[in-house]
């Protein structure tokens, strides 16, 4: 499993340089890659349905214990096949639909950096190694949305898929560590073969949560749901391969990976049932009130993810296997719809469902493949999307859990997508021929083979589904929960009140379509689909945040050096005391009587000291303040010299010293010296007495603390012994902190050396 990786890496980094020697087949070429991807898992898939699962395991940060581990099991191959299937026909599309693309090669590196993130998140066996191939799919995603980076809605749309998902990612990720803390292991093979780790474990809901917030951010779950319809201003490739088949079903594969851990907790069950149940409705009915293809596909795939999550929420075993076997069909058909039309949009130059007709006589090939998948969307016989709608209707109408309400809610929802499907199979290609931007004609072979053969299975699938699709789709049920019984699979199942539902939908959908122009007037009458909602809480909040960030930036950044001063000094002076109280340790001060036994020599010090402070406060000109300031620390220099410290009273003094000069020497290019109203005085005067009462206090406690400390003893001992010197504190410099110290040397030879260039190139001028 890890030369797949490894093998679509390499693609990746190879995409730019093929594309300069072979331009016009460097996506051809680089379909090589998932065709032989998904025939490598085609030929483990015996071994896997036999054994359950296989799995490997490479050293990689041995001091975590974090290994790169991987898994192929029923649901990661169903995941592997899926997304190196339909990701050849992609590769092969895209090569044609960017044919005269100066930038195909970085098309490509992105598209091939995301199938390998995708196959990195469905093979993974360890939480860690998956959230970073997670995030590397945000990162590609991004890249491939912005990939019209010169136009502002493709710039804003990559901004915005991107801020959406990795703040989910970050939330999984926080769920993910907790997980892996409270159970010990963050492998999933160890924790699958023990689901009930966390059972009554008390952050055991929160955990759920936060994997869920990635999961449905992931999956464009309401209220997270709005960064999908905005992604549409990708290339079709993209919405095609990303945003209907394999992207954003990452969230819907979380869930089915952990559904085992979760399945008794009610945060996860009734989360995913009300939120996929809220967001299966709302995407078909916004999808009515409009008319760009794109966009109408977009919100019927968000509507499609919530099935998949409420069907997983509910967590029997008809749900689970619905939810994998409508996973397929959707797949199936909305793959191909998102190449139709892109093939209607490159050829005719529009995608506006209420302006095209009869577009059928000039694109044949495109028509015969919107009509297969159309049909398929809308459940008819004998079509794989038919089986998925009876065995949704069956999950949904035999729920533990509101059924009556879940079941109607499907109904309403497959109606809404029969009667999108009869404008995306049969109205936009026939009738009168109407008047579009570009010539009419039929797209190039390879924009035609996905389209082609993705449909025409969800035909033969749906007539041979026992044969061809009920091995893997049980399996991958199986990985989920522990089915009750064998998936069956079958176009007849008899006069059932579900069949009845299935024509039912039919006929409501067809009632829909003919309805659909009135209902596109009241729509815009009223602005339906303009409705404010988390799209506009988003668009609101970043300006918000941008204003804030400004004003903090504006505060802390004022150009003024005392300002800078107080923050520094308070937030140091606030962490000291939030430690202080944290710790839940009382403050022992060193008894005061011998701090008051100070010799007369002592008190020189002290009271040299008290002049420099005294004089620095009332001085009426910088120089006063410099030269009182050099007292102080001559003072303190002298101290350190009378207590045996004569390298630091030697560098403190010479520090002293140059400073002075330095001040001295810039004085006569500072503005005219204004002094500070009494008022500001006192409030400078507070953040200084607090830094200093605060800083004795510390030092106070700190002499009544122990001060065992064994990093000291080795340096009192080996000073001498290891390194022949007898100042310890220059044998650590020199010595033990040797490559500390030539760090620091370094720094001050370039600051110097940047400094004499300046002086040099000022001189010059």
């Amino acid at each position: 499993m890890i030369y797949v990786i490894l093998t679509g890496l390499i693609a990746a980094l190879l995409s730019v340089p093929l594309h300069k020697y072979f331009p016009k087949g460097v996506g051809t070429i680089l379909s090589i890659v998932p065709i032989g991807i998904f025939v490598w898992a085609i030929s483990r898939l015996g071994n896997v349905i036999d054994i359950g699962y296989v799995t490997e395991s490479y050293e990689w940060v041995k001091s975590i214990n974090l290994d790169l581990s991987f898994r192929l099991d029923g649901l990661s191959i169903f995941f592997v096949l899926l997304i190196s299937g339909v990701g050849f026909f992609i590769f092969n599309y895209a090569n044609s639909y960017l044919q005269n693309d100066p930038n195909k090669g970085r098309f490509f590196l992105y598209l091939s950096l995301f199938m390998t993130a995708m196959l990195g998140i469905v093979m993974s066996n360890n939480l860690l190694i998956l959230f970073i191939f997670w995030e590397v799919t945000s990162l590609s995603s991004y890249l491939l949305i912005g990939y019209y980076h010169h136009q502002e809605e493709s710039r804003k749309s990559a901004l915005m898929a991107m801020l959406v998902t990795v703040m989910g990612g970050l939330f999984m990720l926080t769920g993910f560590i907790l997980f892996g803390i409270e159970v010990g292991s963050f492998n999933i093979t160890e924790i699958l073969n023990n689901p009930t780790l966390l059972d009554g474990n008390q952050l055991k809901p929160i955990i759920a949560a936060l994997i869920l917030v990635g999961a449905l951010t992931k999956s464009a779950q309401f209220p997270f749901h709005f960064w999908l319809p905005n992604a549409m201003a990708a290339p079709a490739p993209v919405s095609a391969y990303l945003h209907s088949t394999t992207m954003v079903k990452a969230g819907v594969f979380l869930v089915a990976r952990l559904s085992p851990l979760f399945n008794n907790s009610d945060v996860w069950t009734l989360t995913l049932i009300h939120i996929g149940g809220i967001t299966m409705v709302y995407g078909a009915i916004i999808a009515i009130t409009h008319t760009d293809m794109k966009k109408v596909l977009a919100y019927t795939t968000i509507s499609a993810l919530g099935i998949m999550m409420l069907l997983l929420g509910m967590g029997t075993t008809i749900s689970v296997q619905a939810a994998m076997v409508f996973l397929l069909a959707h797949a199936l058909y909305k793959g191909t719809l998102f190449m139709v039309t892109g093939n209607v949009d490159h050829e005719a130059g529009s995608r506006d469902l209420s302006k095209l007709s009869g577009l059928g006589k000039k694109m044949p090939f495109t028509f015969y493949a919107a009509a297969l998948a159309s049909l398929s969307m809308a459940g008819v016989i004998p079509f794989f999307g038919f089986i998925a709608k009876e065995i949704l209707y069956g999950a949904a109408f035999s729920s533990a859990f509101a059924s009556s309400i879940i079941g109607f809610g499907t109904f309403v929802t497959g109606v809404m997508f029969a009667g999108l499907a009869f404008e995306f199979g049969y109205k936009i290609f026939t009738g009168k021929t109407s008047e579009t931007p570009k010539q009419v004609h039929e797209a190039p072979g390879p924009m035609l083979w996905g389209p082609i053969v993705l449909a025409t299975l969800g035909l033969i699938g749906g007539i041979f589904s026992e044969q061809l699709a009920q091995p893997i789709l049980h399996h991958s049920s199986n990985q989920i929960l522990d089915v009750e019984h064998v998936l069956e699979l079958g176009l007849w199942h008899g006069f059932t009140i579900i069949f009845a539902l299935s024509l039912l939908t039919l006929v409501f959908g067809y009632l829909l379509f003919k309805a659909r122009k009135r209902l596109l007037t009241f729509s815009d009458k009223h602005k339906l689909n303009k409705i404010p909602g988390p799209e506009n809480v988003y668009n609101k909040s970043i300006p918000a945040l941008l204003r804030v960030a400004k004003g903090q930036t504006n505060f802390f950044q004022s150009g003024i050096l005392r300002n800078y001063l107080i923050i520094i000094t308070l937030t140091l002076i606030s962490i000291i005391w939030l430690q202080v109280l944290l710790s839940n340790n009382s403050i022992h001060l060193q008894n005061f009587y011998e701090l008051t036994q100070l010799k007369w020599y002592e008190l020189v010090f002290v009271i040299l000291m008290g002049i420099g402070i005294a004089n620095t406060l009332v001085a009426k000109s910088r120089l006063t303040s410099i030269v009182s300031l050099g007292l102080i620390g001559y003072g303190t220099a002298a101290t350190f010299l009378y207590f045996g410290g004569p390298d630091v009273a030697m560098t403190q003094f010479l520090i002293e010293t140059l400073t002075i000069v330095l001040f001295v020497l810039t004085l006569n290019y500072l503005p005219k010296f204004i002094e500070i109203k009494r008022s500001n005085k006192i409030k400078l005067m507070i953040p200084a007495l607090l830094f200093g009462i605060t800083m004795t206090i510390i030092l106070l406690w700190i002499h009544t603390l122990p001060s065992a400390s064994p990093v000291r003893d080795f340096y009192a001992q080996s000073s001498y012994l290891l390194a022949k010197g007898r100042n310890v504190v220059n044998v650590i410099l020199v010595d033990f902190r040797g490559l500390d110290t030539m760090g620091e040397i370094t720094v001050l030879a370039i600051a110097s050396l940047g400094i004499f260039s300046m002086l040099k190139y000022i001189r010059s001028n």
